[in-house]
């Protein structure tokens, strides 16, 4: 998605987040892949597919993305995220819940310029 206002990394947080309890083995290496690209470690892809982050900007996201919700957003507008940044995570998180997880990772169609 060109443009994005959203940090590869939080993105692919998001991603594991929501994919944590119906991923395949398949996904999961891939998401594992993309992750040790984008210089993540293991522990911040395991914390991330548990729905938080070291990171509080990203923990924050990953909490809008798994609960879509007006407090949810307005919660993520006071902690700094734009309101472009909270309706592109919110449309992934309905995006990543549309699709199965046989698909193309959401990582390979958001990270692509």
């Amino acid at each position: 998605m060109a443009g994005s206002s959203i940090d590869p990394r939080v993105r692919l947080s998001i991603e594991l987040a929501l994919t944590r309890t119906n991923a395949s083995k398949a996904l999961l290496a891939k998401q594992e892949e993309a992750g040790r690209a984008l210089g993540m470690t293991g522990a911040e892809m395991d914390i991330a597919r548990r729905g938080s982050s070291f990171d509080f900007e990203t923990s924050v996201a990953v909490s809008l993305a798994l609960n879509a919700c007006r407090e949810t957003h307005q919660r993520a507008l006071r902690a700094g995220l734009s309101e472009e940044a909270c309706a592109e995570i919110e449309f992934i998180s309905q995006a990543c819940r549309s699709q199965s997880d046989d698909l193309v990772p959401l990582e390979a169609s958001f990270l692509s310029p």
